[in-house]
């Protein structure tokens, strides 16, 4: 297996159309950062489909035909970004597996968010959760632009250009820094969204006293401005759109990434036993979000 450069921008394909989205989006990414692209393509050939007897001549089928896709990656990379340090590498441990290690010492991996299977074409990918879940840098998870939107809308405030930031309680630096690094290099506005929840007396109903509302709309926004604090400070260019709501996070943020051209979140990986890798607020935001994703991972 090859090694990836160092702090190079890592990006999985496969023979889907929607992979060429994740391509050019790495691509146009990695020349934001000045960094080297990383090209890798996973292939196996399925045992329980070809007899032993038959693969050989296959196999060599198959790494030819693997082989040329990762080639016409380069070129149409190259095409686009001439000057741009592009290297390929074919995966045969399995996207996930050969992913992760591709990784290693990378400042970014990016996936499509699905691939040809019919039932994930409205679904997330298994390779793109896999990989959120386990991946030792920030993933970047391509949204399929092709895709209209369940609902056919935008944002209420009608943007284009904005980075969006879930800012959980406590949330970890490092992600705080991903969004405004992001937002800086794009030249976009950077909107924070916290929200908190009160307990609700009847199922889809929440009755909160003005006053309470108040006083806890308050702690949060002043919490929240507090954890952006230091970043501000590093990128005071960056313009901030901060905003408190009496709302589900997943919901929220699922809202706010209409017409976003990227939104972050946090990945919290548990380690402990029948938990989900990630928390269901990340995995549910994967699923519905209408922009692309990346996902920051901090272990707890």
């Amino acid at each position: 297996m090859n090694a990836s450069p160092e702090h190079a921008v890592v990006v999985g394909i496969d023979t889907s159309p929607h992979a060429e989205q994740a391509l050019d989006w790495a691509a146009d990414e990695a020349a934001l950062h000045g960094a080297p692209l990383h090209i890798a393509h996973a292939w196996i050939m399925t045992p329980y489909q070809i007899p032993p007897t038959e693969r050989g001549d296959i196999a060599q089928d198959y790494v030819q035909a693997a082989r040329t896709l990762v080639q016409q990656a380069q070129d149409r990379v190259l095409a686009q970004h001439p000057g741009l340090d592009v290297s390929t590498e074919l995966l045969t441990h399995g996207a996930v597996p050969g992913l992760v290690a591709a990784a290693e010492h990378a400042d970014l991996l990016v996936v499509a968010s699905r691939g040809h299977n019919r039932l994930a074409s409205t679904l997330l990918g298994s390779v793109s959760l896999g990989l959120s879940a386990h991946a030792p840098c920030p993933v970047v998870v391509v949204k399929d632009q092709s895709a209209p939107a369940a609902d056919g809308g935008s944002d209420g405030d009608g943007d284009d250009a904005v980075v969006v930031l879930g800012a959980a309680p406590g949330e970890a630096p490092e992600t705080v820094e991903f969004a405004f690094a992001e937002a800086a290099r794009r030249g976009v506005p950077l909107r924070v969204i916290r929200t908190w929840m009160y307990p609700r007396a009847y199922p889809g109903i929440v009755a909160v006293p003005p006053v309470e509302e108040a006083t806890r709309t308050g702690v949060e926004t002043s919490d929240l401005a507090d954890a952006l604090a230091a970043a501000r400070k590093a990128f005071p260019d960056v313009q901030v759109d901060q905003r408190v709501l009496l709302d589900e996070a997943d919901a929220a943020l699922v809202d706010a990434s209409h017409g976003a051209c990227l939104l972050v979140l946090g990945a919290e990986r548990h380690q402990r036993r029948f938990t989900m890798p990630i928390g269901p607020i990340t995995h549910r935001v994967l699923h519905h979000a209408h922009c692309t994703v990346a996902v920051v991972p901090h272990i707890c």
